[in-house]
């Protein structure tokens, strides 16, 4: 009995689907790692809103033992040690200690405030997008120790 001739080998297809894998898989694995790292910079940027809010608050609340007769608050180190330390829940101590924590007393249409700013740049974990994204909240209180 004879064989039957064999396709020739421009024919030849056992290889193609191993590529189109590979193909799939780079597109796939890209796209997995991009929604990772747009899901922890969305996480993060929340967190430092929160972090900001929560300071915004105590110092908004803060005792009379820290404040000067006309109302203004003396040491805003407590203030800033709670922020970062809330901070420190999702980035390390080097990119929390990185950001710049600002407070300050304005007075608003007459009103007092206390505002709570936090600013910097936090690094990407995979740097598809660059080394890092900047992050800027700011958050303020109406004064109820005025």
């Amino acid at each position: 009995m004879a064989q039957p001739p064999r396709p020739p080998l421009a024919t030849d297809e056992r290889g193609q689907s191993l590529i189109e894998l590979g193909i799939v898989m780079v597109l796939f694995v890209t796209l997995l790692l991009g929604i990772l790292e747009f899901g922890r910079a969305w996480m993060i940027a929340d967190m430092v809103a929160q972090a900001a809010s929560a300071g915004a608050r105590a110092a908004a609340v803060t005792p009379v033992s820290n404040r000067n007769p006309s109302g203004t608050i003396i040491s805003w180190a407590p203030i800033e040690s709670q922020v970062r330390a809330q901070i420190r829940t999702v980035l390390d101590a080097a990119a929390a200690s990185a950001l710049t924590f600002a407070g300050d007393q304005p007075t608003v249409s007459g009103i007092p405030t206390v505002r709570v700013r936090v600013t910097g740049a936090v690094p990407y974990m995979f740097n598809l997008l660059g080394t890092s994204f900047r992050v800027d909240r700011s958050v303020t209180f109406r004064d109820e120790g005025r």
